[in-house]
């Protein structure tokens, strides 16, 4: 992918690094060693390159050490089943993919796997496991309703490659929180960081949008980012490309349209920000750590972009942000 210029993202949150991420990059290879989780050594090749550890690590700078190695296997379990899905068909195989979501829900609501599971069956056991010792029933719950509205998201998406159709980008933008599974990372945000908002704060309207305009700086960014990888995989789930597609611009206007509407939506989220609510001394301290961890991720999301592999192509352009 060759531009012209190159988009500069606005993202005005610091740059932060948890102290345990080398710890966790240990302990998450050795997880997917555990499980089995790739097959060969161009898959292991690729993981390492990933660094997923790093994103959990920049997105989450204060979490203890148990915490960011959940978040860090959860991650790299969503990224390894991202790409064995497409890998193995099921991306766009809507019912096999229906089928395995199934058996995955199920695995998330206490079933033991057997020896008819994948290798991906039985690492979400363990992390279900691990998350059951760590956070309520309640909790429980709300988590397990993200994932499953990611899974549905998985599905839309490859009805979509089934069927040949390039969403339109209004469509796009609205199922493009739940394709990310980044409200599932928001989720674990309560156990990582130890807060328990009460249900009228978890829900006010402004940290609503908050965590909707994180999830779409996150999401937006990484389509840009991303955008060269997508194309050689012949996807049509990208924001660059709905622009392309639908709207008729080049290249450069659709990168360019994707970017100015991410930087839109960073100033909206800190314009935002200041009009939280506030709801006593204690609430609001957990409010502000929850708040910080979705800066950290818009944050951490570039930064780790920009040092994986996993978007690296010969003919990327290093995109700049400032």
């Amino acid at each position: 992918m060759k531009t012209s210029t190159s988009p500069k993202f606005y993202c005005p949150f610091p740059s932060r690094l948890n102290p345990n991420a080398e710890a966790a990059n240990r302990h998450t290879l050795a997880w997917v060693k555990r499980f089995n989780l790739v097959s060969n050594d161009r898959e292991w090749r690729r993981l390492q390159a990933s660094k997923f550890s790093w994103l959990a690590a920049r997105a989450y700078p204060d979490a203890p050490s148990e915490g960011l190695k959940i978040v860090s296997d959860w991650n790299t379990w969503l990224f390894i089943r991202d790409d064995q899905c497409d890998e193995s068909g099921f991306g766009r195989n809507p019912d096999q993919l229906t089928h395995f979501h199934e058996r995955l829900t199920e695995i998330l609501n206490g079933r033991e796997p057997d020896e008819s599971d994948r290798p991906l069956a039985y690492a979400l056991h363990d992390l279900c496991v691990r998350l059951r010792q760590a956070a309520s029933n309640d909790w429980m719950c709300r988590f397990i309703m993200s994932v499953v509205e990611y899974f549905e998201s998985s599905v839309w998406e490859a009805q979509n490659r089934a069927a040949a159709i390039t969403p339109d980008p209004l469509t796009y933008v609205t199922m493009r929180p739940y394709t990310g599974g980044l409200y599932t990372d928001i989720e674990l945000i309560d156990v990582v960081e130890n807060i328990s908002l009460p249900l009228h704060v978890r829900k006010h309207e402004t940290l609503q949008g908050l965590i909707r305009m994180a999830n779409n700086v996150v999401c937006w960014s990484n389509d840009v980012i991303s955008f060269a990888k997508e194309v050689r995989h012949n996807d049509v789930h990208n924001l660059v490309v709905t622009f392309q597609h639908h709207y008729h611009l080049s290249l450069q206007e659709a990168i360019r349209e994707a970017a100015d509407l991410t930087n839109k939506e960073v100033r909206d989220f800190m314009a935002l920000k200041e009009r939280l609510p506030k709801f006593g001394p204690e609430i609001d301290a957990d409010v502000q750590r929850f708040v910080s961890v979705l800066c950290s991720w818009m944050r951490g999301n570039l930064d780790w972009s920009y040092t994986s592999g996993r978007y690296s192509v010969d003919c990327a352009e290093e995109y700049a942000y400032g």
